[in-house]
């Protein structure tokens, strides 16, 4: 049997008509025995003429991939790591010659409404199963992508001046050369590829569940400092800053709590497993919008594809994938509250096969809302993708962060608070409550570092997967003195408490997914995940014999996806299914608790969608199950309580628990310049974790400890809230250059509270509206954001008051002068909070009008 006929049967090769193969040399037989296989492999080299570029068309070394799926499955080399590097150059080697010689190839050109060319354009070109390839157009408007593996593909175009454009998917074969036009609009809503919906790439018309897109351009347009502010007017989302700069930042979707939010990076989840709650609240305030491509936010119950954490949404930060000639940029901005704000980017394509991206930045406020409240925050983020051959690449992430602030002293109730005798109390500055106060030597420092690696690898058209491993290590220390503000010393009779309290975690997770395509309409997914958690405590003074404590956590899940396309791609449907396995050790799980171990969790997921190309509308539904794991401290936590030490933690805690339900229509009309949405949530906490005192000589008639160890308050399950109501949006492209986005959100969110029964959830407002407004005219552009929050509840301990809503408005305009095709500068002034209104959040002052300005350096 000829080589060439011994290859096509047994790796199935479909052989490159005139390719000109010449023996080289025989690799070694490799047994697998974890895989249960063999392979005996010929090397081959191709001629050197199939290198060449004969039509002049950009070549696709200036094009970069990226990874935005996450789809994988183990291989022997995550279980045998000693087997899997021979493992991963014999796939290596097939998939060079299978795919490398596939001929196929998609080229086109980008122009403007007028059919002028359009430099340096983003084009995205995705698989449904794979990573991202990225192109920049040439001077002529040209780009290119060679020897792409089959398979189907969907091409995004993007351009600074210009609204996304999503062509429709492409079905490419072994040798064919597809052309593709793309004509960018200016007066047109985006329309992006969305990611995070089902892990996969799909076009705007195939998401089945409420998905909204905040891409680079938007966000930069704002000239926030912090992510959080970027994101406010997203429907359904609450932002809330407790006070100046650098403090206590919450993102709450559809009236759930701080803590129900997953924050994804890449497709990865990130959280601090010392947090109380094993969230990633803590460094929310720290997180800045440094080298993203855009943020893609899941409203309703994502669990069952990402995971703990995911009960009221999911935010993913997808970072910028480099390609293309270098480009860097630096830049400087100052204004009041003595901020000082320098940043560093760049991005570019390194040789033909490789790309990088990163951003660095600097945030310091030397007089906060009071003049005292110091904050300071360095920021870093990177990414590195590199083509191994055409069906395998590799990508690292990279983000950091680590900030110090001075902290005010919690805001306080005053007398008239509970004289009037009524449930909920307006709060009134200096009547019914004192605000946040001057703490001359109160604060913390955090740090968070991580680092991902993910291998993707297309074996066929059928089949592919990915390898994902990511660590995340957190610091946190909070800290006090004894010093006072004489100000304020009639607030503290008994002088201060000096402390310094240590929690460090740290969160090591193997992510694995592999993709089966079962027929043109079918796209089945099946993971695995393992998480290790550790959560070190440390608390000076120590009052408890739990101090200097480390305890760790492990899990095991395994997930199971399957999208359904029928009717031409009208119909989309999507099912899903999680098991979540919880192990700790014996030594953690004191007394008769050591032979208990913790219970599973099981989650479910199902969406539909249907499309009417005729009129542009879409109608989708959506229900699912959302779940939390017990973090380490609801576990394993420790502290005073009522005057005693006391362990707090439950080893054997249940996991949390929801349900919801969401049903919505999207409606594109006026030729793509209007987008509209409507949609109905519910959200059902069925088991939640929560704080209980017990009986002990301050609290006589409470309940015993049920675990028997005299604990005079712990973690306990409970039944949960309820949450229920309407999100709407409006996307607008009227005129040219002008884009606007409106939404409006009403909530009735409750919380469940054991002999009271269901009470209004804290921080959730009835009703949220936003607005934003960009408007671009030849070198000068306008931003104007309008945010009004309704009235809410919140605690400041023992009293429950009712704050006024507010409105929040932001204003800023930049002028943009290019020298060459190399050089640009960019300055823009404007105003936070511009309306200077005085509102409280929970108590503490935020910041009134907030000038800046600055200056940016492209080149």
């Amino acid at each position: 049997m000829k080589r060439t006929q011994y290859w096509a049967k047994r790796v199935g090769l479909a052989l490159v008509p005139n390719l000109k193969i010449t023996p080289s040399t025989t690799a070694k037989r490799l047994h697998l025995t974890a895989q249960g296989w063999s392979v005996a492999a010929t090397l081959d080299r191709r001629s050197k003429k199939k290198w060449r570029n004969p039509d002049g068309v950009a070549k696709d070394r200036d094009g970069g991939n990226s990874q935005r799926s996450r789809w994988v499955a183990t291989l022997g080399f995550v279980t045998q790591p000693l087997r899997g590097w021979k493992a991963l150059i014999l796939i290596g080697g097939l998939s060079a010659f299978t795919f490398a010689q596939s001929g196929s190839s998609i080229t086109g050109r980008v122009t403007d409404p007028h059919g002028a060319s359009v430099a340096r354009a983003e084009v995205h070109l995705r698989p449904r199963d794979g990573s991202q390839l990225v192109a920049i157009t040439q001077d002529d408007g040209t780009y290119s992508f060679k020897n792409i593996p089959p398979g189907e593909y969907v091409l995004e175009v993007r351009a600074k001046g210009f609204a996304s454009q999503t062509m429709k998917p492409m079905a490419v074969v072994r040798g064919q050369s597809l052309t593709q036009e793309v004509q960018l609009s200016v007066e047109a809503v985006n329309e992006s590829v969305i990611i995070t919906a089902t892990g996969t790439a799909q076009r705007t018309d195939e998401v089945s569940k409420a998905v909204t897109v905040l891409e680079n351009q938007e966000i930069e347009s704002k000239h926030e400092v912090s992510l959080a502010e970027a994101l406010r007017g997203t429907p359904g989302l609450r932002v809330q800053q407790q006070g100046s700069m650098g403090t206590l930042t919450s993102l709450r979707l559809r009236g759930q709590r701080n803590f129900d939010t997953a924050i994804l990076l890449d497709g990865l989840r990130v959280r601090d497993s010392a947090d109380i709650n094993g969230s990633a609240f803590p460094f929310i305030t720290d997180l800045t919008p440094d080298d993203l491509d855009r943020v893609e936010i899941l409203r309703g119950s994502g669990s069952s594809i990402y995971g703990t954490n995911a009960i009221g949404g999911v935010i993913n930060l997808v970072p910028k994938a480099g390609a293309g000639d270098l480009r860097f940029e630096a830049g400087f901005a100052g204004g009041s509250l003595a901020l000082f704000q320098e940043h560093v980017k760049g991005a570019g394509g390194i040789g033909s096969r490789a790309g990088f991206s990163f951003g660095l930045t600097r945030l310091d406020v030397r007089r906060g809302v009071d003049g005292n409240d110091q904050y300071g925050n360095t920021s870093a983020a990177g990414r590195f993708q590199f083509e191994v051959t055409p069906s395998i690449n590799i990508a690292a992430n990279f983000y950091g962060t680590t900030s110090n602030a001075v902290t005010n002293n919690n805001p306080q109730p005053l007398a008239a608070a509970t004289a009037l005798g009524e449930e909920f109390p307006r709060a009134i500055e200096g009547v019914t409550f004192q605000p946040d106060f001057n703490n001359p030597d109160q604060g913390r420092r955090n740090s968070i570092l991580l680092g991902s690696i993910r291998l993707t690898h297309r074996i066929n058209q059928t089949l592919s997967y990915t390898v994902a491993y990511q660590k995340v290590s957190t610091r946190r220390r909070n800290y006090n003195g004894p010093k006072l503000d004489p100000r304020f010393a009639f607030l503290s009779p008994f002088g201060d408490f000096a402390f310094n309290s240590v929690n460090n975690g740290g969160t090591d997770t193997l992510d694995a997914r592999a993709n089966l395509r079962l027929g043109k309409s079918n796209l089945a997914t099946a993971g695995f995940e393992f998480e290790s958690e550790l959560l070190f405590q440390q608390s000076i003074p120590s009052f408890s014999a739990f101090n200097d404590t480390t305890n760790r956590q492990r899990t095991f899940a395994f997930f199971a996806q399957d999208q359904i396309i029928l009717l031409d791609g009208r119909l989309q449907i999507s099912v899903a299914a999680r098991a979540q396995l919880f192990r700790i050790r014996s030594e953690d799980r004191p007394g008769a608790l050591s032979n208990i171990d913790p219970k599973n969790s099981l989650t479910g997921d199902g969406a539909i969608a249907y499309f009417i190309r005729s009129t542009g509308t879409k109608l989708r539904a959506h229900v699912g199950n959302g779940f939390r794991a017990p973090s380490l401290f609801e576990r394993f936590g420790n502290g005073v309580f009522q005057n005693v030490p006391t362990r707090l933690g439950d080893p054997t805690l249940r996991a949390e628990q929801s349900i919801s339900v969401d049903g919505g229509i999207d409606q594109r009309a006026a030729s793509d310049k209007l987008l509209l949405g409507m949609t109905y949530f519910y959200t059902h906490l069925q088991r939640v974790i929560d704080f209980k005192s017990f009986r002990s000589i301050f609290n006589p008639t409470g309940d015993p400890d049920p675990l028997g160890f005299d604990r005079s308050g712990g973690f306990l399950n409970y039944p949960g809230g309820i949450s229920r109501g309407l999100e709407t949006f409006v996307e607008a492209a009227p005129y040219r250059g002008t884009s606007i986005r409106a939404s409006y959100t009403y909530t009735n969110a409750e919380r469940f509270v054991p002999q009271a029964g269901l009470q209004p959830q804290f921080v959730t407002p009835r009703h949220l509206f936003g607005l934003s407004v960009t408007q671009r005219h030849r070198a000068i552009l306008a931003s104007f954001s309008l945010n009004r929050t309704g009235q809410y509840i919140a605690p400041v301990f023992p009293v429950n008051f009712t704050f006024s809503g507010f409105t929040k408005g932001d204003v800023f305009v930049s002028y943009e002068r290019t020298f060459d095709e190399r050089f640009t500068m960019t300055f823009f002034g404007g105003a936070d909070n511009v309306f200077n209104e005085r509102y409280f959040e929970n108590g503490f002052l935020a910041p009134g009008i907030v000038g800046r300005g600055g200056i940016n350096f492209r080149f």
